[in-house]
Order: C-alpha cells, then sequence, then structure tokens
C-alpha cells in the first residue's frame, strides 16, 4: 500500500479548515462547501506514494523531472481528476497562490509528459 504523502495530505488537512482563494483566483478555485471535498483530496493524496508525491509537487515550483515510477502512479493511481484538484488546492495556500499562473499550467504538462510515459510501457 502507498505511503500517505504529507504534502498533499496537508493541502486537503488546510482546505478543510477554511483557507480558499482570493477573489483574483476564481477561475481556479477549488469547490467551497462541497461536502466530502476534503476527503476527497485525502484519498487523492493517498494515491501516490510519498516520494512521488514530492517529485510531482517540486516538478509544478522548480524545473525538477518527474520519473518514470512517479509518472505511472500519477496517472494508474491517482488519475486526472485528483491530479487537477490537488494542483488548484496547493495553489490556494498562502505559499503558493502567487505562483498559481505558473504552476497550474506546468501541472498540465507533469500530466501530459506522463501519459505519453504511461502508454510507452
Amino acid at each position: 500500500m502507498a505511503k500517505f504523502n504529507n504534502i498533499f495530505i496537508m493541502v486537503a488537512l488546510i482546505l478543510a479548515s477554511g483557507v480558499m482563494a482570493s477573489p483574483a483566483q476564481k477561475k481556479i478555485s477549488p469547490p467551497k462547501h462541497v461536502p466530502g471535498y476534503p476527503l476527497h483530496l485525502l484519498h487523492c493524496a493517498r494515491r501516490v506514494e510519498d516520494e512521488c508525491g514530492k517529485e510531482i509537487f517540486l516538478g509544478m515550483f522548480e524545473k525538477l523531472p518527474v520519473s518514470r515510477k512517479c509518472c505511472l502512479q500519477l496517472i494508474k493511481k491517482m488519475g486526472k481528476t485528483c491530479h487537477d484538484d490537488l494542483d488548484k488546492a496547493i495553489v490556494h495556500l498562502p505559499d503558493y497562490s502567487s505562483r498559481a499562473s505558473k504552476a497550474i499550467p506546468k501541472g498540465n504538462r507533469i500530466w501530459h509528459k506522463c501519459a505519453l510515459v504511461a502508454r510507452h510501457i
């Protein structure tokens, strides 16, 4: 069973406590007050190993590659909906909100790169 991903779990817990986006970020806001949404994020975070969650997370904010192993976990275990929901949640944290305009497109590029990797197995 995969280890819990501390970064993504932290995001889920912070969102559960009520930290939400500024008005300038409404177009990528995670759903507010949707029953079960924080649990959905928590479930998503648990689908990849800790090491892979960190690679994916750092790939959104730094020029770091995502390994083949982590790409496969992202595509086959996490899935597109979870990946997108966690990306949106992360950029709503105060430390990362100022980089949302770059992090979301990078998250999308990570997904597409990983989808190509998964296709070639």
